[in-house]
């Protein structure tokens, strides 16, 4: 173990990480538009954290190529390995999230993952130049509840966290621009048990 997390190759017959959780597939759908429009169907996607597939699979309903990879399916830990790929979608374990941002944007032309709205708060992204080339936030009018278990109907429990898709490009240099993902026909599960 290193800063907190486990290294190297694991299997699923190991313990989950506490930030192991599947993505609404509903959180996709509703960001589209948004793929489409920012990445090129020619070019691969890295899907760092695949999990069970979540976004993966639904990247592959819309005719993009995915590269999948979870550290817990047997795969290599994103951050101490070079994937040299141009695209990556993902969302990131959030006890990770400013290593796996620093890494993807180090490497490549375009980043949207998953995250907390209170990430804005701290001091030393704005320092460490986090939010440099961030083009676009997509918040989604929901507290989505990430542990609720995956569902083909993408619904999911309401939790109490506020999140949404972050872009970068790295070509990108104005202010960032906030738009709103509407998820409230998936907010059906209420509550977490």
């Amino acid at each position: 173990i290193r800063a907190g997390r486990v290294t190297g190759v694991q299997t699923c017959a190991l313990p989950i990480s506490r930030d192991f959780y599947e993505t609404p597939k509903s959180l996709v759908w509703v960001a589209t538009d948004l793929i489409r429009a920012e990445f090129d169907t020619a070019i691969p996607i890295l899907e760092p954290c695949s999990g069970n597939g979540s976004i993966s699979n639904e990247l592959k309903k819309l005719g993009f190529q995915v590269i999948e990879n979870d550290l817990f399916k047997g795969g290599k830990d994103y951050v101490d390995t070079e994937f040299n790929q141009k695209y990556v979608i993902t969302n990131p374990p959030f006890s990770l999230w400013d290593e796996f941002a620093t890494k993807a944007k180090s490497e490549c032309d375009k980043v949207m993952f998953i995250g907390r709205l209170n990430y804005f708060g701290t001091a030393s992204r704005l320092k460490n130049g986090m939010w440099e080339n961030l083009k676009s936030i997509h918040c989604f009018n929901r507290y989505v509840d990430y542990r609720t278990p995956s569902r083909e109907d993408g619904f999911f429990n309401v939790g109490a966290m506020a999140t949404a898709w972050f872009v970068w490009d790295m070509s990108f240099n104005g202010s960032p621009t906030i738009h709103f993902l509407d998820v409230q026909a998936f907010a059906k599960l209420g509550n977490y048990k």
